[in-house]
């Protein structure tokens, strides 16, 4: 389906260029842009982003490290502080963004014909909430080799802020803080999340790699107060418009990126509605398919599925058939969740072996009340052997999954 690499696109007659008053709109891009109600790759070729979401990375989803945690990032880190100390844990997280994600992952993701990732990712990485305003050189290193990694081996990247300073809703993979911080009742937390999205474009604007801003996953905002975030995506579009006028902007919707209504219409001329899709609670697929049209056709943007995942097979499979029917106008692609996690529920694309000690560790850190307490040795040496169990080479590719994906099996899926 997918050639290795940056998919090469099929020669096509030039794309019109759209119809836009926007005064952000850029002739000749050089960058992945909207051109029309297409996507359009530096070289003037369509272009169909087809990925995975790093999840689990550079922000932590305990779900996907095993069946005991549902707790946040920071929460996390708290109890195993608790478990072995602060030396051992800042050890231990940076093992974690040392060895999750490495080279050999982005080579793999390549080589199994995906041609882009999602990059999910705490502010905190950059930006430690007792000095706001002031960004952190060693999140910043994370980013650039992760994007250099990328340009080795054709991959785009969606930079995607999956928490925003002070958190965007009470879930876990927001990581809020107390209520009284986040970012619909903090207009420090919101200017930081504004002046965190320039400091990122100004750095990036020329990296060609980077194929889109993702703004804020699963904006979540109060009820009565939805136009709180076009109010807030307006601020961002323009903050990052003052210094980098050519990269492709996702916007999420509210109600876990499936509700556009609070926008009147594309805050930028070269935009993306990003939305997620999933099915836990009912296939409510046909009736949102219909209704993302109905966005897309009205305000002439063009459509990201910037998450699904966490189904059966032939769920994932029948849902990539979707996106493929150009009746559903997704001609922005879609991005799988996750490329890599410890199987549960649902089985995974890249499957981690949790060792039994690293399982006791994780187990107690979603419970503590219901599963024993390890030991700081037990710990520890739990935490050792996850660091070496998340390594690519140590982990096994779905050739079922891939295949949900991608509509065959590559010819080699070991790591």
């Amino acid at each position: 389906m997918l050639a290795c690499g940056r998919t090469a696109q099929p020669a096509v007659a030039p794309v019109p260029r759209p119809q836009t008053s926007f005064a952000d709109y850029v002739p000749d891009n050089p960058m992945v842009h909207q051109e029309g109600m297409a996507l359009v790759g530096p070289d003037g070729d369509r272009l169909t982003l087809r990925g995975v979401n790093l999840g689990g990375w550079l922000l932590w989803e305990g779900w996907e490290y095993g069946k005991g945690s549902t707790v946040s990032e920071t929460e996390m880190l708290r109890r195993l502080t608790d478990l072995v100390g602060a030396e051992a844990t800042l050890e231990f997280q940076r093992g974690m963004q040392a060895n999750f994600i490495t080279e050999a992952d982005i080579q793999a993701i390549a080589r199994l014909g995906f041609n882009s990732v999602r990059l999910p990712f705490n502010a905190k990485l950059l930006e430690d909430g007792e000095a706001p305003f002031v960004y952190r050189p060693e999140g910043w290193a994370v980013l650039d080799q992760a994007l250099a990694w990328c340009e080795r081996n054709g991959v785009y990247v969606i930079l995607d802020l999956h928490a925003v300073p002070g958190g965007q809703s009470r879930l876990t993979p927001s990581d809020p803080g107390p209520r009284e911080q986040m970012i619909w009742s903090s207009a420090e937390a919101r200017r930081r999340t504004v002046a965190l999205w320039r400091a990122i474009a100004e750095r990036y604007r020329e990296r060609t790699i980077v194929a889109a801003y993702d703004l804020i996953n699963e904006p979540l905002p109060p009820r009565g107060k939805e136009s709180m975030l076009y109010e807030l995506t307006t601020q961002i579009v323009a903050a990052i418009r003052e210094v980098d006028p050519y990269h492709l902007i996702v916007v999420e919707g509210g109600r876990f990126s499936s509700d556009f209504s609070m926008f009147p219409g594309p805050v930028s001329g070269n935009q993306m509605y990003g939305f997620h899709m999933y099915t836990w609670f009912g296939d409510n697929r046909a009736e949102a398919f219909a209704n993302l049209r109905s966005v897309t056709q009205s305000h002439g943007v063009l459509l990201w599925a910037g998450e699904f995942g966490e189904n059966d097979y032939e769920t994932i499979a029948s849902t990539v058939r979707m996106y493929a029917d150009p009746a559903n106008e997704i001609t922005g692609g879609w991005s799988f969740w996750p490329w890599k996690k410890v199987p549960v529920r649902n089985p995974a694309l890249v499957e981690i072996h949790p060792p039994d000690n690293w399982t006791a560790v994780i187990n107690w850190i979603g419970n503590p009340k219901r599963n024993p307490r390890p030991t700081p040795v037990q710990a520890q040496a739990g935490m050792q052997a996850f660091l070496e169990a998340v390594r690519f080479e140590n982990t096994t590719i779905d050739a079922r999954m891939l295949g949900a994906l991608t509509g065959h099996a590559a010819p080699s899926v070991e790591p």
